[in-house]
């Protein structure tokens, strides 16, 4: 019994390596590694698209940068990033940003982050 639970963990760590995101973001490539395990994934790819834990299905914001206050697409991220992260007892956001993106857009999501007390992950491409 107990060589059955062994290979079927064999088994399921081997095929839990496998699986990916499934989102193509072009990420920078960096060094260093991290112990933290993500409570939520963040997906900013090259059309603007917003993806929540890997969902195919992109939300398009208005995420236009105002000095004197958030814009709405700013506010609506904020507020499901809180619903999302509202369940989770560490809060760790793994972002990942295709390099195309407007530095702008990733630090207000870093702002968002700090403002609410979560740790954030940044994702790149191993050197």
């Amino acid at each position: 019994m107990t060589d059955l639970v062994f290979l079927l963990l064999i088994f399921f760590i081997i095929i839990s390596t496998l699986v990916s995101n499934g989102l193509n973001v072009d990420l920078p490539a960096a060094q260093g590694t991290t112990s933290a395990s993500p409570s939520l994934t963040l997906s900013i790819t090259a059309d603007g698209q917003y993806h929540f834990n890997g969902d195919k299905k992109g939300v398009e914001l208005d995420v236009s940068i105002s000095k004197k206050e958030k814009s709405e697409g700013y506010k609506k991220l904020e507020n499901k990033l809180i619903a999302l992260m509202s369940d989770e007892s560490e809060k760790v956001l793994y972002l990942e940003v295709d390099q195309s993106v407007p530095t702008g857009q990733t630090v207000e999501v870093i702002g968002m982050a700090k403002a609410n007390s979560w740790k954030i992950m940044l994702g790149s491409n191993p050197e």
